[in-house]
């Protein structure tokens, strides 16, 4: 299995360009909540992507938390990583 310290990043990469925040239709189907609480989330999730405040506090996942993850889980953020398109950042 392909772990994240094998993926580099491609040369094209541009740290400096804009990053857009996507929610993927359907990414919400399986809260557990009241609408009045998911617009709270949602609010949360983009405020801290506006703000900077979620890729200052990033960090990568160790090997032993990357393995903890389903393996669905696993391959969507590889397949995140090896996709052709351009540098963005969707939240599934």
């Amino acid at each position: 299995m392909q772990k994240f310290d094998d993926v580099t990043e491609p040369e094209d990469s541009n740290p400096e360009q804009e990053m857009t925040l996507e929610f993927a239709p359907g990414c919400f189907d399986d809260f557990e909540g009241t609408q009045e609480e998911l617009d709270e989330l949602v609010e949360h999730i983009k405020e801290g992507f506006r703000s900077g405040k979620f890729a200052e506090e990033s960090r990568p996942l160790t090997d032993e938390e990357f393995e903890s993850l389903s393996k669905t889980t696993q391959l969507k953020l590889l397949g995140m990583l090896d996709s052709d398109e351009s540098p963005r950042r969707s939240l599934n």
